[in-house]
């Protein structure tokens, strides 16, 4: 990575300074969205921008952002740092106070917006083909789900825990065993015609692919139904999962807390196209 964008200006990632009092930094006070970059464009930034502005209101940042602007130069940094395929993440931080204070924001900030593109390969193939090992893990996001923070501890703790049992995911429960999300996915279920998601009152960030993909379920004459299942809730022998999130896709999940779960590779390959005619028209509308 060669260049960034801070605050609207295009710099070398050397040159690219921020406060240390910055509130992001001290507090974790911030918001982000991490686009998937194809073709070297954006995949579905008007949603993300939106997820975005819902992030700003519930936090209170007092932001004006043209999201055709903020289109624009997420394409140069992504050719500027010659991405073709790879990530996009868009950080807002409440800014920087005029001297040290406590948790308590002052008024009046002005936000820090950091724009970075990379090169990054999702899952290697073998992910998609074999499915990805999860584990459950009793943590979640708490009442400000539908806010994607930068404060990302719970994330981080939760998946060296399933790391550590020799897992490649964790998926966040209740205090109940009630299996909510990933750590950066949301999950479905699969039984039979039937997918079943975690619902948005349950607590969990609501992922832009997870909205394509019961849109596209619908198309395909697939239920989806809303509801935090504990894994007893299901014969796992006889039931498949998927992973999905903006960068990743649609990735099959092989086992969970080393059970091993039913693969139907019909049902993948007709989301997997889906979603990539629909990304392809994310790129190509504009």
């Amino acid at each position: 990575m060669a260049f960034v964008y801070l605050n609207s200006r295009l710099i070398p990632v050397e040159a690219a300074l921020v406060p240390v009092f910055d509130r992001g930094f001290a507090y974790g006070d911030g918001i982000f969205e991490t686009l998937k970059i194809k073709d070297g464009r954006p995949v579905f930034f008007g949603e993300h921008f939106e997820r975005l502005k819902h992030g700003m209101e519930v936090a209170g940042f007092k932001a004006r952002i043209d999201p055709e602007g903020l289109k624009n130069q997420s394409e140069s940094l992504a050719a500027a740092n010659e991405v073709r395929d790879g990530r996009l993440r868009l950080q807002l931080t409440r800014g920087t106070p005029p001297e040290p204070g406590g948790p308590d924001p002052s008024p009046g900030l002005a936000p820090t917006l950091l724009v970075t593109a990379e090169q990054f390969a999702s899952y290697p193939d073998g992910g998609y083909r074999k499915g990805i090992s999860c584990r459950t893990v009793p943590a979640g996001r708490g009442r400000y789900a539908s806010v994607k923070s930068s404060s990302l501890l719970t994330t981080i703790l939760a998946r060296q825990e399933a790391r550590m049992a020799g897992a490649e995911e964790a998926i966040l429960t209740t205090g109940h065993g009630r299996m909510l999300e990933g750590s950066i996915s949301n999950v479905f279920f699969q039984v039979g015609r039937l997918l079943i998601t975690a619902p948005e009152s349950a607590g969990i960030l609501p992922g832009i692919v997870r909205e394509k993909i019961i849109d596209i379920a619908a198309g395909l004459d697939i239920r989806v139904e809303y509801q935090a299942l504990k894994p007893d809730d299901l014969d796992l022998t006889k039931a498949g999962a998927y992973l999905t999130s903006s960068v990743l896709g649609i990735c099959p999940v092989k086992e969970i807390d080393g059970q091993r779960l039913k693969r139907d590779n019909a049902t993948f390959e007709q989301l997997t196209k889906r979603l990539a005619r629909l990304e392809a028209e994310s790129i190509n509308s504009a």
